[in-house]
């Protein structure tokens, strides 16, 4: 027997095994952002739910078998993902704020319709909408304070506004959005 000294056996195996490596990559690529938004609804801050994000993907990896693919990709990482928000408030004890274990899977829950369905895209689609029927200064003042690095004492500079008027005006535009997309997402489940 010669052995190829110069054989990379990584190479060869991914070699060997190319279709589960691309199913799962296809399979991961299309359903990445869902995973995401429902980790951000457990766990709201995007440094957290990013690292969450990574341990998730790893674990999807290792479980998935290309034989038998889940049938929803997006409900089964959300999942694995949910495991590994647990994991991460075990690891996270002494936090000055925890969510029990029952609110936890209530909110879980909620992101997640009776059909297994993520709310996530019909709320960011209402959300979408609802904008765009903002008027004009109330879409600025928003594309303003929600730009990269911008804060409400910027923002009230930019607009030549006090930093409690644009406080105020945020406010009303938040409560103006939620209520619309309330309103929206009541629509569609009356059809």
């Amino acid at each position: 027997m010669v052995i190829d000294a110069d054989a990379d056996p990584i190479a060869d195996w991914e070699r060997s095994r190319p279709d589960r490596s691309k199913l799962f990559l296809r399979m991961f690529l299309q359903n990445e952002r869902r995973v995401y938004a429902y980790i951000l609804t457990l766990l709201p801050n995007r440094s957290d739910a990013d690292d969450v994000l990574q341990e998730a993907s790893l674990a999807m990896w290792d479980k998935f078998d290309e034989n038998t693919p889940p049938d929803d990709f997006a409900a089964w990482g959300c999942r694995i993902a949910y495991f590994k928000v647990l994991d991460f408030f075990k690891k996270c004890q002494r936090a000055r704020v925890r969510f029990s274990q029952p609110l936890l899977d209530r909110m879980a829950e909620s992101a997640i319709d009776s059909n297994g369905v993520l709310q996530l895209d019909a709320r960011r689609e209402a959300l979408t909408n609802c904008i765009e029927k903002l008027n004009t200064r109330d879409r600025d003042l928003l594309s303003r304070r929600f730009t990269h690095g911008a804060t409400t004492e910027s923002t009230s500079i930019e607009v030549g506004r006090s930093v409690d008027a644009v406080y105020k005006a945020l406010a009303r535009v938040r409560r103006s959005l939620f209520d619309c997309v309330q309103r929206t997402l009541a629509r569609e489940d009356e059809r």
